[in-house]
C-alpha cells in the first residue's frame, strides 16, 4: 500500500504556520531605485526550513523546498508560470514514437553543470534513478513505474533502470505502456540533474554544483549565496536565500529591511496587501499544487454505498470549514490542479454543492428501510487542534443531514498505519500534484495504483487513465482525464476541502514576480532594480 501520498498527511500539518504577533505596518520599503538591473542585482529572498539541497529529496508540499530546487537544478523540461506550459530546459527538443512506448529527447549541447562541465545523458539518468530508489516514498518516483525497468531497480533486482538508454545528447525513455504526461512529470523539481560528485553513500554535498540557473553554491551560517551559473538566460547576478524557522520569522525579517521577497504569514495576506499597496511594494499569490481532502474508503462497510458517499458531499459546508480554519486558502471545486490542462472553475459542481436536505434526501435513497452506519471520521492530533476542529465540523454537518458519524482521533504513527491497513473510514488526507498535469491529480485513484488508499476498483475510470496517457494529441488528451475526473465525482471516494495558496511579499524594487504553482517563482525573469 501507498506511502507517497501518505507522507503527505504529516508534511500538511506545517501548512499555515502559527500566527505570530507579526504586523505589516512600518515595513521596511526600501527605494525602489530607477536604474533596472538587467544583467546584475541581487534579490534577497527568505525561504522556510530547508534540509537539504538535494533535489530528490525536496519536500513537494514546501514551497521553499521547491523554490530553492529551481533555482540550484535544471531538468530536461520545465514548468513557464508565464506560458502555463512545460518547456525544455536541458532538452531542446523531444519527440514520441508512433506507439507512444519510446521518449527521445535531446539535450542541448550548451547546457552545463555551473563548473563549466557538459551535461550528459548518464547524468540525467543517474539523477531520475535517485529519485526512483525511493519507491512509494516518493510522490513523484512512483510515476516512473511506466519506465521498463523500473519495478526490478526498486525491487534491487537490477543495478539501473534498463528502460533509460543513452547515447551523445540523446536519452530515450523506452515505456511499459504508453505515458503522454512523461515531459510534464520530468518538469517536477525533483527530477533536478546534480553531479555524480556532490552525492555519496554519507549523503549529498552541503556546496553541490548545481546544473540551473544559479548552480554555484556558498554559504555562511543560514544563508546560501548562489551565483548565477555561466550561460545562464537569468537577469539577476545573485540570490541570497536565507532560511528561517517559519514564515513569521521570514515576514519579521521581511520587515526589518533584510529581505526583498519573504513569504506572508497565513492570517496576514490582507494587512500585507495593505501594507504593499502603501509602501509600492507587492503580494503575489497563487494557488498550490497542495490539497487538503477527506478521503472515503470505499472497501469499509460504512461506506460501500455510493449515495451515501455523495450524501456526505452534499452535508459538509465546505466554504465554512475553509473561513474558519483555511483563511488564506480556497474551497476546492475540482481536482485537476493549477497549472494543469483540463484543470475547470467547477467541476465539481452540484455535486459538492452544500445542501443539507439533499444530502439527507440522498442518505435516505441509500436506506430506504433505516439501518445508515455510523460513519468515523479518523484524524490524527496536531499541536493546534486545528484537525480536531475540522473533523468536528465534518461530523456535525453529517449529524445535520441524519447521517450518523462520530470522530477517531489517532496519533500521527497510528493514523498512518490505520489508513495504510485499510482501516481507515472518512479519513484526513491530502494530495500533491507534484508535476503540472491532470495525470497527477488523477491517478491515486486508478486501479491498482500505488497511491490508491481510497480502495477504489472501478474498470471505466482505469480505462480512462490510460486512454488519456496514449493520446498523443493534446486536445483529446484533456477529454479523456476530464471525462476521468466526472468518473471519479460520480463514485465519490472523497470530500474534497481545500486548495493551499502560496503568498510572498515583495519590495518595489523586486520587478517581474510571478510565482508557480509548486511555490517556486520564475527565476529567470525577474529582476531587481539598483
Amino acid at each position: 500500500m501507498i506511502v507517497a501520498g501518505l507522507s503527505l498527511v504529516a508534511g500538511a500539518c506545517s501548512k499555515g504556520d502559527a500566527m505570530a504577533d507579526v504586523r505589516p505596518t512600518g515595513l521596511a520599503f526600501a527605494d525602489p531605485g530607477t536604474s533596472v538591473a538587467d544583467s546584475g542585482g541581487t534579490l534577497r529572498l527568505g525561504v522556510v526550513g530547508i534540509d537539504s539541497l538535494d533535489p530528490a529529496s525536496a519536500n513537494p508540499a514546501s514551497p521553499s523546498s521547491m523554490l530553492v530546487a529551481d533555482l540550484l537544478y535544471d531538468g530536461l523540461t520545465g514548468y513557464d508560470p508565464k506560458k502555463s506550459a512545460v518547456v525544455g530546459v536541458l532538452a531542446r527538443s523531444w519527440g514520441v514514437s508512433a506507439d507512444g512506448l519510446t521518449w527521445t529527447f535531446e539535450i542541448d549541447p550548451a547546457m552545463m553543470f555551473a563548473d563549466g562541465s557538459p551535461i550528459q545523458p548518464a547524468d540525467v539518468k543517474a539523477s531520475i534513478e535517485r529519485v526512483a530508489t525511493r519507491g512509494d516514498a516518493s510522490v513523484s518516483g512512483v510515476r516512473l513505474a511506466a519506465i521498463a525497468g523500473y519495478d526490478e531497480f526498486v525491487r534491487e533486482a537490477a543495478h539501473e533502470i534498463t528502460g533509460i538508454t543513452g547515447a551523445g545528447a540523446t536519452i530515450q525513455f523506452h515505456l511499459s505502456a504508453p505515458y503522454a504526461a512523461l515531459p510534464e512529470l520530468l518538469a517536477d523539481p525533483a527530477f533536478g540533474v546534480v553531479k555524480a560528485g556532490d552525492v555519496s553513500a554519507t549523503g549529498f554535498a552541503a556546496l553541490p554544483v548545481g546544473s540551473g540557473p544559479f548552480g554555484r553554491v556558498t554559504r555562511n551560517t543560514a544563508t546560501l549565496s548562489l551565483t548565477r551559473s555561466p550561460g545562464s538566460r537569468a537577469r539577476l547576478a545573485k540570490v541570497e536565500v536565507t532560511v528561517f524557522a517559519d514564515s513569521a520569522a521570514a515576514y519579521a525579517a521581511f520587515g526589518r529591511g533584510e529581505l526583498d521577497e519573504a513569504p506572508v504569514p497565513a492570517g496576514l495576506v490582507d494587512e500585507a496587501r495593505s501594507a504593499a499597496a502603501t509602501n509600492g511594494g507587492s503580494v503575489v499569490s497563487a494557488s498550490e499544487q497542495v490539497s487538503f481532502v477527506y478521503g472515503m474508503n470505499v472497501a469499509a462497510p460504512a461506506l460501500a454505498n455510493v449515495q451515501l458517499r455523495r450524501a456526505i458531499l452534499r452535508a459538509v459546508d465546505r466554504d465554512a470549514v475553509r473561513r474558519q480554519h483555511f483563511p488564506d486558502a480556497t474551497t476546492m471545486t475540482g481536482l485537476i490542479g493549477p497549472g494543469a490542462t483540463g484543470r475547470r472553475d467547477n467541476a465539481c459542481g452540484l455535486a459538492c454543492a452544500y445542501d443539507t436536505r439533499e444530502a439527507s434526501a440522498l442518505m435516505k435513497a441509500a436506506y430506504p428501510n433505516g439501518g445508515v452506519p455510523t460513519v468515523h471520521v479518523d484524524f490524527f492530533t496536531d499541536d493546534n487542534a486545528r484537525e480536531a476542529k475540522v473533523a468536528a465540523a465534518i461530523v456535525e454537518g453529517l449529524l445535520a443531514a441524519g447521517i450518523p458519524a462520530a470522530v477517531r482521533e489517532h496519533t500521527l504513527a497510528e493514523f498512518q498505519q490505520l489508513v495504510a491497513s485499510g482501516g481507515a473510514e472518512l479519513f484526513r488526507y491530502g494530495w500533491i500534484g507534484s508535476y503540472p498535469s491532470a495525470d497527477a491529480y488523477l491517478s491515486p485513484f486508478e486501479l491498482r495504483g500505488a497511491d490508491n488508499v481510497f480502495s477504489l476498483e472501478d474498470v471505466e475510470l482505469t480505462a480512462l487513465l490510460a486512454k488519456a496517457r496514449g493520446e498523443s494529441a493534446d486536445a483529446p488528451r484533456t477529454s479523456s482525464y476530464v471525462a476521468a475526473e466526472d468518473r471519479i465525482f460520480a463514485l465519490a471516494p472523497l470530500l474534497p476541502l481545500v486548495q493551499y495558496q502560496t503568498t510572498v511579499i515583495a519590495h518595489a524594487r523586486v520587478r517581474d514576480l510571478l510565482v508557480a504553482p509548486n511555490g517556486s517563482i520564475d527565476v529567470l525573469r525577474v529582476f531587481v532594480t539598483e
